[in-house]
This record gives structure tokens, sequence and C-alpha cells, in this order.
């Protein structure tokens, strides 16, 4: 499982994808986000990742910490419409690392 130090190092902007606690990337396919937290307290966005059981995605911005619970799901088509039911602006495509707007 990832520790406060890990959030910590996280730059303006910067995030990454844990599965069961540890930070993973695919080559391909599609991240898509069904629900999601938000917080200013580090502490509070560890206990959220624990919540979700590491299986999650973190992004960090302008101090604050995005903790999303997400899924890979292999095609485009089926991501867009679980980002869109889900009211997701976007989704990640592996390949490129893109972001595809819902």
């Amino acid at each position: 499982m990832i520790n406060i130090r890990t959030l910590k190092k996280l730059g303006n902007n910067d995030g990454l994808t844990l599965k069961s606690g540890k930070a993973i990337t695919y080559k391909s396919g599609y991240q898509v986000a069904t629900e999601g937290k938000e917080t200013k307290d580090i502490a509070e966005a560890m206990r959220f990742i624990k919540e979700y059981k590491g299986n999650c995605g973190i992004w960090f911005s302008e101090g604050i910490w995005y903790i999303d619970k997400c899924h890979r799901i292999s095609t485009k088509k089926e991501a867009l419409e679980v980002g869109r039911a889900c009211k997701q602006i976007s989704i990640l495509g592996w390949k490129g690392m893109k972001l595809v707007y819902c």
C-alpha cells in the first residue's frame, strides 16, 4: 500500500493509478472513475484510498487530492458510456496517456 510520503511527492497536476495499493500502468484500455472524493488533508486522502481498498486513481492539483474509485475498461465505447453515466468530464486512454472527453 502506498504511504503519505508517496502522496507528498506528487507535484501539481500529477497523479497515479493504484491497484491493490500499488502504482500500476496499462498499455491499453481506458481508466474510468465511477465515484470520487476530494480533500486538502493528506491524512484524509489516505483514508479515502483505504476505503477504496487501494483500487483508485489519485490526482493532486492546487493543494487538493482527488481520489477516484476507478476501473479499467477495454473498449473506448464502453468506457465512454460508463464515464457519461457517472457524469465524468473525461476518461484516461492508457495508450499515449491521453484524456478522452465524454
